[in-house]
């Protein structure tokens, strides 16, 4: 029994030792990272709602209500346009807008607070995303990006090879509409009509209704461009330029109905039905190898290839961009419906750079603008894809770069309307200073020809007096004088050695000559 003692002692004293080192332990880990926020009463009322479309704690955060914003800046800008007006005529009309209801009717002032954020995901690429928030239905401009998000349809038309894909839903019909009622609030009823009337006109010749083209253009459209590796393409302009050959196609939903109408007219056009195709290919070729053009009408839906061998390709293919492994691992950052896709692969921009060396014999100065421009071009090493979604309480822009969003915030916290109103604070008295010098010259020197045109009549005439009527007209000794600052030289008393003063708009009175009265003219 003693000699067991000791043992169970020793195994009591290791596992309280074990036990204190797993409580040390569990002491020591990290607590769950807590923010706080400011208290509720204090609160912007749209920070939790933007707040949940971004990710906190990464390389860029950032939020700012906007609310009322837009209107306080138009309002400021219509104050300073009056300013303008008072000394400046034609500035009056400008300073008579509400610019605060323009900007209403653009759906500018929708906007009510805007968010960033980019996380950086330890390959070189960056998470970024930015939200518009308008918590509730968008007007003007804003409706024009379309309804509610949904899955891409058209990327099915794109191979896997492709460089470059974008799909974007858009409804141009609302952005005229808005448009069109900032043009008759500005000009009057008058202008909205004019300006219908002559887009119903435009195109008449080409039989092409450019008001219906735009009530057609309500649905998604897509690019699809592919850049061939190996092949070039000459471009018959001087001094001569190489590019790598490329195939384009095009789709836009909506408008097949308005623009066949012009197609079908075109001499320059053969039309050849295939089922439900319509395909109008050019009746002469095109000087460019590999580029022969073909525009096809699909019910509502229009096609532009750069060959018919590029469109055929396109719309049979099985297993294209949207089946890729690379294309969907893009998408896991971005999400896989939305309203807007882009995406671009590495060897675009590769491809791109191969138009230095295809060109080594350019003109030095287009050599060297061609190398700085090429040369801004990223080198990423995977696909960079961005997709917008329309949300029911704003607008939400995903996309997966090789760069942050640090670099646009830098950007707008220059250009921003503070800054920019600062700069035009310290700008304006410098500008008037220099306009209201040039005002005194040009007004000096109208007063100076006054002078010597009276001068000429007192010696013709042999008279001491004269009249502006005297001296300015058709055929006068001044054909025509232009005031240039409110001015009004009619009412000068033209009298042989007293000097001529004339009061501008401002109050400011100009006299010539500087010194005074002047000696008589000799006779």
């Amino acid at each position: 029994m003693n000699l067991k003692l000791p043992r169970l002692v020793l195994i009591g004293v290791s596992l309280a030792a074990l036990l204190l080192t797993a409580c040390q332990k569990k002491a020591e880990e990290p607590k769950a990272a807590v923010v706080e926020l400011v208290k509720e009463t204090e609160r912007s009322g749209s920070f939790l709602a933007v707040n949940r479309q971004l990710e906190l704690g990464g390389s860029l955060y950032g939020y700012v209500n906007v609310d009322g914003d837009v209107h306080k800046l138009t309002g400021r800008l219509q104050g300073l346009l009056e300013q303008l007006g008072k000394t400046q005529p034609n500035m009056a009309a400008f300073a008579k807008q509400d610019y605060p209801a323009l900007a209403a009717t653009l759906g500018l002032t929708d906007i009510k607070a805007l968010g960033v954020s980019s996380v950086a995901d330890g390959t070189g690429f960056f998470r970024n995303r930015m939200f518009l928030y308008t918590g509730g239905e968008r007007h003007g401009l804003l409706a024009g990006l379309g309804g509610k998000p949904g899955p891409f349809t058209h990327v099915n038309l794109a191979p896997a090879d492709v460089g470059f894909y974008s799909e974007a839903e858009m409804d141009l019909a609302v952005v005229y509409r808005a448009i069109k009622e900032v043009v008759a609030k500005v000009g009057g009823e008058s202008a909205g009509n004019e300006m219908e009337t002559t887009l119903k006109k435009a195109g008449e010749a080409a039989t092409l209704s450019v008001l219906d083209l735009i009530y057609g253009l309500k649905g998604r459209s897509a690019l699809v461009l592919r850049i061939d590796a190996v092949k070039t393409l000459q471009i018959p302009v001087p001094p001569g330029v190489t590019i790598p050959a490329f195939s384009v196609l095009t789709c836009i939903d909506g408008i097949a109905p308005v623009v066949e109408a012009s197609l079908a007219k075109s001499t320059a056009l053969r039309r050849t039905d295939e089922g439900a195709l319509h395909v109008y290919t050019p009746v002469q070729p095109l000087p460019l190898e590999g580029i022969q053009p073909v525009v096809v009408a699909d019910g509502t839906t229009l096609y532009f290839a750069t060959s018919r061998a590029f469109f055929d390709e396109c719309r049979a293919q099985k297993s294209g961009l949207w089946q890729s492994a690379e294309f969907q691992r893009a998408l896991t950052h971005v999400g896989s419906e939305g309203n807007g896709l882009t995406y671009v692969s590495p060897d675009f921009f590769a491809q791109l750079r191969r138009i230095e060396t295809l060109n080594p014999n350019l003109p030095p100065e287009a050599k060297s603008t061609l190398g700085f421009v090429l040369g801004q071009l990223p080198s990423p090493g995977q696909p960079m894809v961005a997709v917008r979604t329309n949300l029911p309480d704003g607008v939400l822009v995903r996309s997966y770069l090789n760069r942050s969003l640090k670099q646009d915030v830098a950007m707008i916290s220059v250009y921003n309307p503070v800054t920019v109103g600062l700069l035009a604070a310290m700008a304006i008295p410098a500008f008037q200073k220099v306009r209201m010098a040039s005002q005194e010259k040009a007004v000096l020197n109208n007063l100076r020809q006054l002078t010597a045109a009276a001068d000429q009549f007192y010696l013709e005439k042999g008279v001491r007096t004269a009249t502006y009527g005297d001296l300015v007209g058709a055929d006068r000794y001044i054909k025509q004088l232009q005031p240039v600052a409110g001015e009004n030289y009619q009412q000068l008393r033209f009298v042989e050695g007293q000097p001529l003063r004339v009061r501008l708009a401002s109050g400011q009175m100009i006299q010539y000559p500087l010194g005074g009265p002047r000696a008589p003219v000799g006779r």
